[in-house]
């Protein structure tokens, strides 16, 4: 029953709406209940609130009135912290879909130099240390497992910090590092230092089999990737500036302490349930700017990272050891059955014209016949 349920909820009109009711666990919710400020506001406003009906604050006495909270004053406030905290966000929303970008753009480049390696590679014999001619697999092989392992290993390390055992077992037993490889990995001093060091690697396998023009094309592939990797880890290790995260805070908490006070003294019951929406919002949203800045450390957003290493992971394995039978007959029969078949796909307008028409069947020319091409006839 609870199955059907979430079935009708995310297929309705307000599916977002619903999926967050839920879903309750993988929003912001959570983390701002988990919050001193949070607490701290709310006890202020129930305390205050209890008072007043009490009878505390009704007096028509001059400490009473000196104590109330102008609803104007408040109305300013708060728009000045919504206005400071929309920017915030706004911000860390455009910070953070440039990370997804420049990941993106991360692994489709190493994408694209691997196919650049296979072709330039493959159309060498090159003698393995097997004694037999591999056609420089092994050297496409081995210089694209360096840039991919370079990219994920900075990936988890954004992710997770620094790498432990079990995450480098994790790598070997993926074949993405060899054990010969991690002593030489760990010792080198953060991930700046590895991308330095395997792009520099990489660029010496591929001079070493290359020609000239092959390795400088080549070569641009190895610099464009370390510039998108420069790049992610620039984006990431950045900071928000300390007086501008001070002033935001200073300003959303003065916000919440008069809202507590001001919204407490009402007759109304709903005022409780009214100020918990307002405390959940502003430190939610405060919340929410801290996971966009950094995305990789962020659980509740829909971060499809792994998702995101699985495509890349599967695209390296389909460019590096996919087959086809033609490639070794210099694709003689593909090109024979694409030169007997009619390439001229503006050949038959007419049969278009009558399936649209709801005709069950186009007239088309015979075999030998000239047909006119639409284009050309149009010129003309």
């Amino acid at each position: 029953m609870m199955e059907g349920m979430e079935e009708w909820a995310l297929s309705g009109p307000s599916s977002a709406a619903f999926q967050s009711m839920i879903q309750l666990s993988t929003s912001v919710i959570p983390h701002v209940i988990l919050r001193l400020e949070f607490w701290f506001m709310l006890g202020v406003h129930l305390m205050t609130w209890g008072a007043y009906q009490c009878g505390w604050f009704q007096q028509s006495s001059y400490v009473a009135s000196a104590i109330s909270v102008d609803w104007v004053d408040l109305k300013i406030l708060t728009l000045l912290s919504i206005f400071f905290l929309a920017f915030h966000v706004n911000q860390c929303f455009q910070r953070y879909l440039h990370i997804c970008g420049a990941l993106k753009r991360l692994f489709a480049c190493v994408h694209d130099f691997a196919g650049d390696a296979r072709l330039f590679f493959g159309s060498r014999a090159t003698t393995g240390t097997t004694g037999t001619s591999d056609g420089g697999r092994a050297y496409h092989h081995l210089a694209t497992r360096w840039l991919a392992s370079c990219s994920l290993l900075a990936v988890d390390e954004l992710r997770h910090g620094t790498l432990d055992d079990h995450r480098w077992h994790r790598y070997i037993a993926q074949n993405l590092v060899r054990r010969s490889e991690v002593d030489f990995l760990r010792a080198l001093p953060g991930a700046r230092s590895r991308l330095l060091a395997m792009t520099h690697m990489t660029a010496e396998l591929t001079k070493s089999q290359l020609n000239e023009e092959e390795f400088l094309e080549t070569l641009q592939r190895i610099l464009s990737y370390k510039e998108l990797h420069q790049e992610l880890l620039d984006l990431t290790t950045l900071q928000v500036p300390v007086q501008y995260k001070r002033l935001l805070s200073l300003t959303v908490f003065l916000n919440l302490l008069f809202l507590a006070y001001g919204m407490a003294l009402s007759d109304s019951t709903m005022a409780p349930g009214i100020f918990i929406v307002m405390d959940l919002s502003l430190l939610g949203m405060l919340d929410v700017a801290q996971q966009l800045w950094n995305p990789f450390r962020a659980n509740s957003l829909e971060f499809a990272l792994e998702e995101w290493k699985d495509d890349f992971r599967s695209g390296l394995h389909s460019i590096l050891n996919y087959q086809h039978a033609g490639a070794t007959q210099q694709w003689k029969q593909e090109l024979d059955e694409e030169q007997r078949a009619n390439p001229n796909l503006l050949a038959y307008p007419q049969h278009v014209e009558r399936l649209l028409e709801g005709k069950s069947k186009a007239s088309a020319p015979d075999e030998g016949e000239q047909v006119a091409d639409p284009l050309i006839s149009a010129s003309t």
